[in-house]
């Protein structure tokens, strides 16, 4: 095996670095690690697949991994459609929460438009999907510890 240590970041392209860092970081409270401002270069470009590539870049702490946020300059980003769920590609970005209502209503407050409210998705499992001011869907969760995929795995646990 090539040493795989597990997932880093996951990584999102928004319209207003501000308008994310208020969500992403003062209303959920997660923590910037960096920041900075990545101009057109060749190997950017490379990398990118882009010609000219021009952005801002925002690196925050959420909790067990990095969201790395991508506002950029150029070339102009297409807007954001309402992609579906069910379409090919990364379809939500999940958090697990403690009290799901409670996180239901802080996150609609901070300008969540949810899809429904929570359901019970099965025994110990309580979620639902909305969407972030930027149009990416979220899920939040409440999972009993235990499940084989609930939160406290990641971090060692065992069913």
């Amino acid at each position: 095996m090539f040493g795989f240590k597990g997932v880093h970041h996951i990584a999102m392209s928004v319209p207003s670095l501000a308008a994310a860092k208020s969500f992403y970081v003062d209303k959920l409270g997660f923590s910037i690690a960096d920041q900075a401002h990545l101009p057109p270069s060749v190997e950017g470009d490379k990398v990118t697949a882009l010609n000219g590539a021009d952005c801002q870049v925002l690196m925050v702490k959420a909790g067990n991994l990095f969201l790395e946020i991508f506002e950029f300059h150029r070339p102009e980003p297409k807007p954001q459609n309402e992609r579906r769920v069910c379409d090919h590609g990364y379809t939500h970005l999940a958090f697990e929460v403690e009290d799901i209502n409670e996180a239901y209503h802080y996150l609609e407050d901070a300008g969540v438009r949810w899809h429904h409210t929570p359901v019970k998705a099965g025994k110990g499992y309580v979620m639902t999907y909305g969407r972030d001011p930027f149009g990416n869907v979220i899920e939040i969760q409440q999972l009993v510890d235990g499940l084989p995929y609930s939160y406290n795995q990641l971090l060692g646990g065992h069913p």
